[in-house]
């Protein structure tokens, strides 16, 4: 519609002034809005890309035993936008410098215990833990944490178990992570 508008406008111009060089200053205007335009279109108004964006949520397929210090593996991804979560691996790579999420959230059975611990290059960055080892209750528990960090690109950010080897439920084990800005 509006590449109609600026045609008309043109050549209504060249009708009623005679003058080609008007004519080609206009077209070279028209076509440098329009570029204009479709920027503004595709990053939206804060600047921020509307596609392209940077975000990934992944699950455990199957319920698993992990070491102390293991990566924790979520195998079945939901979303991965911007490709820079390897579920071969359990580890998120930054695309880019940023402030990011994480969050995590763990299952675990009767008598088992959980400490997954969120890692940034390899350090421990926060924590969830709950122990169902010394009770004699049968209850299933079950942790969870968010953390807001500031990141550069090339960072490796993943699950691991921190104090203690670790159980986790299949579904009810998830990590997902977003870029914010």
């Amino acid at each position: 519609m509006r590449n109609i508008m600026i045609i008309v406008l043109i050549v209504a111009i060249n009708v009623v002034s005679g003058h080609k060089s008007l004519l080609e200053y206009l077209k070279m205007q028209a076509s440098n809005m329009e570029k204009g335009l479709d920027s503004v279109i595709k990053e939206g108004k804060c600047g921020h890309a509307v596609h392209g964006g940077v975000a990934f949520s992944a699950y455990q397929s199957t319920s698993k035993n992990y070491k102390q210090h293991e990566t924790w593996i979520y195998n079945t991804v939901l979303v991965n936008d911007a490709n820079a979560y390897n579920k071969a691996t359990g580890t998120f790579t930054t695309p880019s410098d940023g402030v990011y999420v994480f969050t995590w959230a763990t299952l675990t059975e009767p008598g088992k215990a959980a400490h997954p611990y969120l890692r940034i290059n390899g350090k421990y960055k926060g924590w969830a833990a709950f122990n169902n080892t010394r009770t004699s209750q049968q209850f299933w528990s079950s942790g969870s944490n968010t953390i807001v960090v500031r990141l550069k690109k090339g960072d490796k950010v993943n699950v691991a178990s921190g104090y203690l080897a670790a159980y986790a439920r299949e579904r009810f084990s998830s990590f997902s992570g977003w870029k914010i800005y």
